[in-house]
């Protein structure tokens, strides 16, 4: 399965009170392009333009300051290679609203497709190691479509590894909203 079909089931199974915050790159252009085909709104979603690697702490400092919501981190595997430290804060501070999904196609599609070292290592066990138990994997839209109830409805922090094939659309598009103004209306998201 292809990201864009992933992140689609998981959207279309998000409540609408979520938080979301996506990787930068493909992910975040895709999922805003979900929500313009499917005439939802933005405001729901923090697309983190040119921050890579930043989501989790992103997303972190949101459910900390919000542990009434829950908070799903979309992150990549370069992203999520580039910033490791970020996950020992995550697992120290255990948020119980803190849900963080990892899209792992093992490259760096958005900036050139080189591989990453995921092809290497369990992202997986990395994280079980830092003391998360509700973990969860997925490689194809039946499994997925079965798991991400679940992995919302954990009491505690989870993680879940969607295995996904490199590759995106020709005609991908670019969030026609500029970083300004999804923050503006994110922030007021947040408020309610």
């Amino acid at each position: 399965m292809k990201r864009e079909k992933a992140l689609d089931i998981m959207l279309s199974q998000f409540p609408e009170d979520v938080i979301i915050v996506s990787t930068t790159g493909k992910t975040s252009r895709e999922i805003f392009e979900i929500r313009e085909r499917n005439v939802e709104p933005h405001y729901r979603d923090f697309l983190t333009v040119g921050s890579m690697g930043h989501c989790s702490s992103i997303a972190l400092g949101i459910a900390l300051a919000k542990p009434d919501r829950q908070v799903v981190c979309i992150d990549g595997d370069g992203a999520m290679l580039m910033h490791l430290g970020s996950l020992t804060s995550i697992a120290g501070l255990k948020p119980n609203n803190f849900r963080h999904i990892l899209m792992n196609n093992e490259v760096h599609e958005s900036v050139g497709g080189q591989a990453t070292a995921a092809k290497e290592i369990n992202l997986s066990a990395i994280i079980e190691s830092f003391g998360v138990n509700d973990i969860f994997f997925a490689e194809s839209s039946l499994e997925l479509k079965h798991k991400v109830s679940e992995f919302l409805s954990s009491s505690k922090p989870s993680f879940l590894e969607v295995k996904i094939c490199p590759g995106s659309r020709d005609d991908l598009g670019r969030p026609t909203i500029n970083p300004v103004e999804n923050k503006v209306s994110f922030m007021k998201f947040l408020e309610n």
